[in-house]
């Protein structure tokens, strides 16, 4: 029985793993898709099929929309940062939305500009769509650049393999919602392939 129960607790936490990545790139493509409707002139960009501009249109877009508009967690143990008193068993939230918008941080940050990653070199603790810190010592998701290569793929093909149309429907977002995703899960329609 004791097997069972460390194996059990092994698969719940794997099955969580691959199931985690699946849920972030249906959401990031559907704000790949809003991306693409909501600012149309990037489209023009994207067609030159720059693997640069590709990925800094992708890191906007995780930047811009609230996938995860905010975490919570149990302090563990008592700390001070930035001139608070954190203590054990204090319900905190990490306003991640926030932090991707911070003026301290990103200038015009509600301006929907992938220019600005061109040559980024700002603080793992500063965007934080998908966890924030160093991979190896920080709370990073391991699969952040897997969820960035699917969503080049996925922008690569809305852009230049398809075209469609996006018809009237509820684009609004929650800013409450875990995770966060346009309230139509954005239906499109009239697909055609380009030749």
């Amino acid at each position: 029985m004791f097997y069972f129960q460390i194996h059990s607790k092994t698969i719940a936490v794997e099955v969580i793993n691959l199931l985690r990545p699946i849920v972030a790139i249906s959401i990031y493509i559907n704000f790949l898709t809003l991306a693409i409707y909501h600012y149309p002139e990037e489209k023009k960009k994207l067609k030159l099929n720059n693997d640069e501009y590709r990925e800094m249109f992708v890191q906007e877009v995780r930047r811009f929309y609230p996938f995860f508009p905010f975490i919570a967690a149990l302090v563990k143990k008592d700390f001070n940062w930035g001139n608070f008193q954190f203590e054990k068993d204090t319900l905190a939230i990490l306003d991640i939305y926030g932090t991707n918008h911070d003026p301290n941080i990103w200038e015009d940050p509600d301006l929907f500009n992938p220019e600005r990653f061109a040559d980024w070199e700002g603080s793992p603790f500063g965007f934080i769509p998908q966890g924030g810190g160093d991979y190896w010592k920080g709370h990073r998701c391991a699969g952040e650049w897997i969820t960035m290569e699917i969503m080049k793929v996925s922008l690569d093909f809305l852009v230049n393999q398809i075209d469609f149309d996006i018809p009237v429907q509820d684009l609004s977002f929650s800013m409450v919602r875990m995770p966060s995703i346009p309230q139509s899960k954005i239906v499109i329609n009239n697909i055609k392939r380009i030749k």
